[in-house]
């Protein structure tokens, strides 16, 4: 998944002198980052914010600028080249800013350039439910082979890391203070949207009433949603040479495209997927692995989830 993020920005590193120049005479640095988590929602939640005519969000949706290890060497120029500085509120979304250990000092590069204007946004999930939804994703696209009991407890498990919320979003209390970090659970999304997008809209400080028949939608809201593995052909195929340049510029297509395309892989109608349950051992060990650190998130946002109980 790391490989398919950066090449989906090879032909930007051959455009950069461009970008710069176009940069310079409208690119603006962004105000707004939601940073995750992975399979929390962030997707839905970057196409509400994108509707409300106050917020630019970025197209593609994951830029990864702040990841060393991805489009860090880019520059400056080419990250503000995204964004219209007409615009009051301008975001993206890239949840592999939340993938500690993995990618380290991502917060840190975050304050450094946006300094004091940056609010983030951080979406998380019963945790359990995240760690199925995400090796459903990696196993109906052909990144993870092992059997879920063996992927999950494995030593270096990234599922197990991901759903860790409160190692993740402590760089960011440290770097942008409490004021600017809205934690928002899925289940608030879903089952509470109104109440919710208006919320986040407040945070950002553009009109909370704005509203929109398109906040209906959920969108990507199960990977592998199809049981005839539509999931896995369409994402395989992207990967194809002559198919490249869609997946790479598939968040750049005008809204109601991309809903129709979602609606042909991710159809939200069907319901999600099927999800396989954890056996009670394995689900004792992964409550056991999670404890600690829910504990801690709960004392950090001051909230309790009563995701573990």
């Amino acid at each position: 998944m790391v490989a398919r993020a950066r090449d989906r920005f090879a032909a930007e590193r051959r455009k950069l002198a461009k970008r710069r120049r176009v940069a310079a005479r409208s690119g603006a640095l962004p105000n707004l980052i939601v940073i995750g988590g992975l399979k929390c929602g962030t997707t839905s939640l970057h196409h509400y914010l994108t509707l409300h005519p106050e917020i630019q969000m970025s197209r593609p949706k994951e830029l990864n600028f702040f990841v060393e290890e991805l489009n860090w060497e880019l520059g400056p120029e080419w990250y503000a080249s995204h964004f219209d500085r007409k615009v009051p509120v301008r975001g993206e979304t890239s949840p592999h800013y939340t993938n500690l250990p993995r990618f380290q000092g991502v917060a840190e590069r975050m304050a450094d350039l946006l300094g004091d204007d940056a609010r983030i946004v951080y979406m998380v999930r019963d945790p359990i439910e995240r760690i199925l939804s995400h090796y459903l994703h990696n196993s109906g696209a052909g990144y993870e082979t092992r059997p879920l009991e063996e992927a999950i407890v494995a030593p270096d498990s990234t599922y197990i890391a991901r759903s860790r919320y409160a190692m993740q979003l402590k760089p960011y209390l440290e770097h942008f203070g409490a004021d600017r970090v809205l934690v928002l659970d899925n289940a608030e999304l879903a089952e509470r949207r109104d109440e919710t997008v208006r919320r986040v809209f407040e945070f950002c400080g553009v009109d909370p009433n704005f509203t929109s028949e398109q906040f209906e939608r959920m969108w990507e809201t199960g990977s592998a949603r199809a049981k005839e593995g539509g999931f896995r052909i369409m994402d395989r195929a992207v990967r194809l040479p002559g198919l490249r340049a869609l997946d790479r510029n598939f968040d750049r297509l005008p809204e109601s495209l991309r809903w129709m395309v979602e609606k042909l892989v991710h159809d939200p109608d069907t319901g999600p997927a099927e999800k396989p349950k954890l056996p009670a051992d394995l689900r004792d060990r992964v409550v056991a692995a999670l404890a600690d650190d829910g504990r801690e998130l709960e004392r950090l946002v001051g909230r309790s989830f009563g995701w573990l109980s």
